[in-house]
């Protein structure tokens, strides 16, 4: 990529996070949240068709899966963009501080999976936020499902089939999921219904949760993040229940069937909605062990 298409994607990036805003109403918080956000954006997002043409909010909202930008490449934009801003306050556009944002260390590991004893950490800090937000936070670490996923989540995906516990991710009343092997039925782990999920989805009338995907990934980068391991995201809880299941001894059509993975084109779907096959993927629920 060359310094000219490097510095049209940085701005182009800057574009959808600020939109219509003017320039004298932007403040530092916005760009380090612009610098956070960049830690979520594709791979190689201008040669995806699907999200062509897209605002951020899509962007954001449909991400799971995808390889996100690199540190070194993160850094890139940065610096585009904190030459933008000089200029712009050279210019008297931006009055006041001259808007510096901080780079990653590029020698990190790029969006690892969190580790055991960050997941313990993340437990702790949010033991005084909302039921809400805790069961958001227990179904991504001990399900692996997508955010998107469990924010969709209503009363009646909660299921029981045979004597299994089971969420039930449908594309039922306008919900989507990423692909149609994501649309699965998979076993509830046991700690989750230790946690009382069971009473706090008895608790609501009709959906899970009230906040969005896209809020509830805004509210965590702003308020946990940085406490737990500032360039981890919390797809990265997502991340660890694959990594986990990838160095267990289970079948990789199992766990691609649990996570919502695609299982190539000459693999047999097995029906995981019944209940012997249930009993099969609640076989990965052991190696899940926080």
């Amino acid at each position: 990529m060359d310094n000219e298409q490097l510095g049209n994607r940085a701005l182009n990036l800057l574009d959808l996070y600020f939109k219509d805003k003017n320039l004298m109403d932007i403040e530092f918080d916005d760009l380090e949240d612009f610098r956070d956000i960049l830690l979520e954006i594709p791979k190689r997002l201008t040669t995806y068709n699907f999200f062509k043409g897209k605002d951020l909010d899509f962007i954001l909202e449909n991400n799971d899966d995808y390889d996100k930008l690199d540190n070194t490449t993160i850094n890139n934009y940065i610096e585009k963009v904190n030459l933008y801003f000089s200029y712009m306050h050279k210019l008297k556009y931006i009055i006041g501080e001259d808007f510096i944002i901080p780079t990653y260390d590029e020698n990190g590991k790029n969006r690892e999976p969190y580790t055991y004893e960050e997941v313990s950490k993340i437990f702790d800090l949010m033991k005084n936020d909302t039921l809400e937000n805790r069961f958001i936070t227990y179904i991504a670490a001990y399900q692996g499902m997508r955010l998107k996923e469990i924010t969709q989540l209503q009363k009646e995906d909660i299921v029981k089939i045979g004597d299994i516990f089971c969420i039930s991710i449908n594309t039922k009343e306008d919900k989507t999921t990423k692909t149609k092997k994501s649309v699965r039925t998979i076993p509830i782990h046991n700690k989750l219904l230790e946690f009382g999920l069971l009473e706090f989805v008895n608790s609501k009338d009709k959906e899970l949760f009230t906040i969005s995907n896209k809020n509830f990934s805004s509210y965590f980068r702003k308020y946990y993040k940085s406490l737990i391991n500032d360039e981890k995201t919390f797809y990265c809880l997502r991340h660890l229940v694959i990594d986990i299941f990838k160095q267990s001894d289970c079948k990789i059509e199992h766990y691609q069937a649990f996570v919502g993975h695609s299982q190539g084109k000459d693999t047999i779907t097995m029906d995981y909605g019944n209940p012997f096959n249930v009993k099969l993927l609640a076989k990965l629920l052991q190696f899940i062990d926080y």
